[in-house]
């Protein structure tokens, strides 16, 4: 059944409320202190941003809440630019990050508040575009779709989109969303769960190329394994190979995209 346009924009203003109330709270609530969410980013959104290389590149993050993503890479990048819609959050994350940072790095950041669905930027701008837990906040699905729309337009060729996303494959995770969104109690306001095949074909229909598969739960790929007797060697692989296909059913999933050359 298709969405009425009540519901999508109560769920629009849902979702820019709430992010609008938690860039006023920044500092209370440092993502950094809660270990098992930097564990899922370490997996999942910062594994992918490790398998296409970070260093010196010009950056895209749609979708900017507390600053923690760039200052984790502010010594790696070239520059970095942060949008959001929602100006509390920009204004929240510029304070922040400008405050712990050297200003040498802090001068690698722009801040912007601008639309997913109608980036202000020219086609080819950007090595890397990113966006972590973000498009899920936006409630039509044609929104999503634009959203993966214009981040591969203003990518350049043989540059990379990564997207990390919820994952309704995992059902515990999955149901505690639906109920907390039922009870109105969901603090970031709105999410859409998707699955890793919905997010796979939406960049897809840009002709983007998955490169790299990454989970909250999958394994490594460069666990250090010569040296050991072959029994462990085989053991230990055959384990990574369950492990990775069990990682389809993570908390957090995404995929690093490649944009093909012209």
């Amino acid at each position: 059944m298709p969405e009425t346009t009540p519901n999508l924009k109560s769920r629009s203003e849902a979702a820019h409320s709430a992010y609008e109330e938690l860039g006023t709270r920044f500092e209370e609530n440092d993502p950094r202190e809660m270990y098992t969410y930097m564990y899922s980013k370490l997996r999942s959104d910062y594994t992918l941003m490790e398998r296409v290389g970070m260093d010196g590149k010009s950056v895209l993050n749609v979708g900017c809440s507390f600053p923690i993503d760039e200052i984790y890479y502010a010594r790696k990048i070239g520059h970095w630019t942060a949008i959001d819609l929602s100006p509390q959050s920009i204004e929240g994350a510029e304070q922040i990050l400008r405050g712990e940072l050297h200003p040498d790095l802090a001068a690698k950041f722009t801040f912007q508040v601008a639309d997913a669905c109608d980036l202000p930027f020219e086609d080819d701008t950007f090595d890397v575009a990113v966006s972590m837990s973000t498009i899920d906040h936006i409630p039509s699905r044609e929104g999503r779709q634009k959203a993966v729309d214009e981040m591969a337009r203003t990518t350049k060729p043989g540059g990379h989109v990564i997207i990390t996303v919820p994952n309704w494959w995992n059902p515990p995770y999955a149901l505690g969303i639906w109920k907390m969104t039922r009870e109105k109690t969901l603090h970031y306001g709105y999410a859409h769960l998707f699955s890793p095949v919905e997010i796979r074909k939406m960049a897809e229909r840009n002709g983007l190329r998955p490169a790299f598969f990454a989970s909250s739960i999958a394994p490594l790929d460069d666990v250090w394994l010569p040296g050991y007797p072959a029994p462990i060697r085989w053991g230990a692989k055959l384990e990574f190979r369950v492990h990775r296909a069990l990682g389809y059913l993570g908390r957090r999933v995404g995929y690093a995209f490649e944009k093909p050359m012209r």
